[in-house]
């Protein structure tokens, strides 16, 4: 009888039930849907900045320690792209398989897209370095690199010597095309001090007409990272 009694007093979900559960789930899915996109858009940029301040630093410690020259080569292997070795037949290039290395191996080659993501990439309309209240990359027009190392002929490239100095100061901006997250990494001075930049133009994708023609103009703020 008692175990009768429980199984009557024992109640289900009810149809308003599920449907609030529901709603709260579909709520909670739109808020967090967005942020996580932007926290993966943000490191994967991030990510491609950082490593490039990594490889410049670890091409100086090569430098160093083999004591001869070491070149990063930019979009010389393809768009959005670098390499790092040391240029065996003297062309300031890193396309020769024969002569040009890195250590006792082939030259090391990345591309911003394959490591990542599609929309990772160098350029950004502006090309001047940290300001503050500017409009943000995103609203610029972004077709094809703007990476400045130097005013020679030949590959745009960052030269580090055995001595740990650097050829040349400059820069290299890498975006996010879609969120508009832009990072700046520059060479401030040729003994070898590297910065890196945030500009934080997260922005809505949906809205960029809003954001870029309409006065006034969203702004931006680069922020030091390191």
């Amino acid at each position: 009888m008692n175990n009768r009694m429980n199984i009557k007093n024992n109640k289900g979900v009810t149809l308003i039930e599920l449907l609030i559960t529901i709603t709260i789930i579909s709520l909670l899915a739109g808020i967090g849907i967005p942020q996580y996109s932007r926290f993966v858009a943000d490191g994967r940029i991030r990510g491609a900045a950082g490593d490039l301040v990594q490889h410049m630093r670890l091409a100086r410690t090569m430098a160093i320690k083999e004591n001869r020259q070491y070149l990063i080569t930019f979009n010389e292997a393809g768009a959005d792209s670098y390499s790092i070795g040391f240029d065996g037949n003297g062309d300031n290039s890193l396309t020769d398989t024969a002569a040009d290395k890195y250590g006792a191996g082939p030259v090391r080659t990345y591309d911003l897209a394959a490591s990542y993501g599609e929309d990772v990439s160098f350029g950004t309309g502006t090309d001047e370095g940290p300001h503050s209240n500017d409009p943000c990359p995103v609203c610029e027009d972004i077709t094809g690199a703007t990476v400045d190392f130097g005013g020679t002929a030949g590959p745009v490239r960052e030269v580090f010597n055995p001595d740990g100095t650097l050829s040349f100061t400059g820069s290299a901006y890498i975006t996010h095309t879609s969120r508009g997250f832009t990072y700046l990494v520059r060479v401030s001075n040729r003994a070898g001090k590297i910065d890196l930049w945030k500009w934080d133009a997260d922005i809505d994708p949906t809205k960029l007409s809003d954001q870029c023609t309409v006065s006034p103009r969203r702004q931006c703020t680069w922020l030091e990272v390191r």
